[in-house]
């Protein structure tokens, strides 16, 4: 899978636009790796325009009656299938 956070690839040609896709996870490594199991699944060869961002949440635990604060990373970018330029 090639990926990239241009959106462009430099000696590929971009033949199908398959749509946005978002990963997401307990750390940026997660997240890309499950964004690029989505574009996967959808049939991509590369995703371009990768970009990672994070939000604090909270867990709310009923029986203990308290929150938890947890930081979410989510990477999102546009699934693609692109072809080598001779």
């Amino acid at each position: 899978m090639i990926t990239s956070t241009t959106d462009n690839l430099e000696g590929f040609k971009i033949v199908k636009y398959l749509g946005v896709v978002i990963g997401y996870g307990d750390d940026p490594d997660d997240a890309l790796e499950d964004l690029i199991d989505v574009a996967e699944d959808m049939g991509a060869n590369a995703v371009i325009g990768i970009r990672i961002s994070n939000e604090l949440t909270t867990e709310i635990i009923s029986d203990e009656n308290y929150a938890v604060p947890e930081l979410t990373y989510y990477a999102y970018g546009t699934a693609v299938i692109v072809e080598k330029i001779d």
